[in-house]
């Protein structure tokens, strides 16, 4: 008699006719049977400090305080990056060299952070343009407090009163150090150099 013919082997991802509905554990992952929620306001902002975080441990920086609960508005954003700026900062009594690199580590870190965000919430599938736009709002309000202009109108903002006499201290330095870096006869830089900043 000729030898029976072998039935054709069964893949193991086909299931079987009569096995019925699929385990929980032979089923596929939730990320496969649902798409990604939409991104709103709240968590575009919260991507946005994520990234700034990320950048500022990437540069061995300190982590200065942000706001822990959910941001709404990019106000409250960008209140909780300039929080993260001042923290960031040495104590007064650093040398003008020490600050001023912090500093400038901490800007770059800001500003690496805030774009990457932005990339990412742009890249984001279906973003609405509203979202889009208040994650670009935080960065522009954001820089625009580093300016030395007491007069502007973010700093009217009743939220921000605590954060004004802080950054007025932050702005004078600033201008100190940039004083001493265009200055030749500038060498060492010293703490002693700091005590103008105290006339």
């Amino acid at each position: 008699m000729p030898a029976a013919v072998a039935a054709p082997a069964r893949t193991p991802t086909a299931p079987a006719a009569e096995g019925g509905p699929r385990s929980p554990a032979n089923a596929p992952p939730a990320a496969d049977r649902a798409d990604i929620r939409p991104l709103d306001i709240a968590a575009a902002l919260q991507i946005l400090l994520a990234e700034v975080r990320a950048a500022f441990e990437s540069l061995a920086l300190a982590l200065g305080q942000d706001a822990s609960g959910t941001l709404n508005s990019p106000p409250q954003a960008a209140r909780a990056l300039l929080q993260m700026l001042l923290g960031a900062m040495p104590e007064e009594n650093a040398s003008m060299p020490a600050w001023n690199q912090v500093r400038m580590q901490a800007e770059t870190a800001l500003q690496t952070g805030l774009d990457r965000g932005i990339e990412a919430i742009i890249a984001w599938r279906a973003v609405p343009a509203s979202v889009v736009d208040a994650a670009k709002e935080t960065r522009s309000l954001f820089f625009s407090t580093l300016g030395d202009d007491v007069q502007n109108p973010a700093w009217l903002r009743p939220e921000w009163a605590g954060l004004a006499p802080r950054f007025e201290r932050f702005w004078r330095r600033r201008r100190l150090a940039r004083g001493h870096l265009t200055d030749p006869d500038y060498s060492a830089g010293s703490a002693d150099d700091d005590s103008r900043e105290q006339n």
